[in-house]
């Protein structure tokens, strides 16, 4: 790395400041940006997550279900089954095109 060449004198360092400084002056944006990195700090990422809808996502659930009645069964019992495909398409998580 330059700066560990720059020794104990520091010559090498007030060099490579001057060029970037110049570079600075001249309107590189490269320079530009990156001493007001040094002198600012990094902003910070922001990370955006929302829906489908734009809306942000309020909460996340994970649910395991285990159902040990058949579809039959649990229409008997007044309620209608749920498909398991439309609940996967309508969360947009279909593996293998289908």
């Amino acid at each position: 790395m330059e700066l560990a060449a720059a020794g104990d004198n520091m010559k090498k360092l007030r060099e490579i400041s001057r060029v970037h400084i110049a570079r600075f002056e001249a309107g590189d944006m490269q320079a530009i940006k990156e001493l007001a990195d040094r002198l600012d700090g990094r902003p910070a990422q922001v990370l955006e997550h929302s829906g489908p809808d734009s809306e942000p996502i309020a909460k996340i659930v994970h649910e395991i279900v285990h159902v040990t009645e058949t579809p039959e069964e649990i229409a008997a019992e007044g309620e209608e089954p749920i498909e398991w495909c439309a609940v996967r398409d309508r969360n947009g998580n279909v593996r293998g095109g289908g």
